[in-house]
């Protein structure tokens, strides 16, 4: 029994060293400088438009980042409404358009996410 042990210990001992070696040089990199959050940031710049179909996005920075239109839609019977959005773009316009029975836009935006 007491050499059971110290083969576990003697197994987990350095095991644990090593993951905690890991975690705490994974913590020591989370920072980043201007220089590299400009590569990797979200898209700047941005317009949005409300058109018959739907909403149009469009941003001239994309800084590395993605866009996409969105635009909330009306159903004219029942007065329901229904969110949808337009492809991701990293340049161009993105196309939300309303869809089905839901043929009224209403309100439009757009969001963006680093990439």
């Amino acid at each position: 029994m007491v050499k059971k042990n110290r083969i576990r210990k003697s197994i987990m001992l350095p095991a644990l060293g090593v993951m905690m070696a890991g975690a705490f040089t994974l913590a020591a990199g989370a920072g980043a400088t201007a220089a590299e959050v400009g590569a990797t940031g979200r898209p700047s710049d941005c317009n949005v438009e409300k058109k018959s179909f739907g909403a149009i996005a469009m941003c001239k920075k994309h800084n590395g980042g993605h866009y996409r239109a969105l635009v909330v839609c009306k159903d004219p019977e029942s007065g329901k409404m229904m969110d949808f959005a337009g492809a991701w773009r990293k340049s161009g316009v993105s196309y939300a358009y309303c869809q089905g029975s839901y043929l009224k836009p209403v309100h439009e935006g757009h969001e963006t996410k680093v990439s």
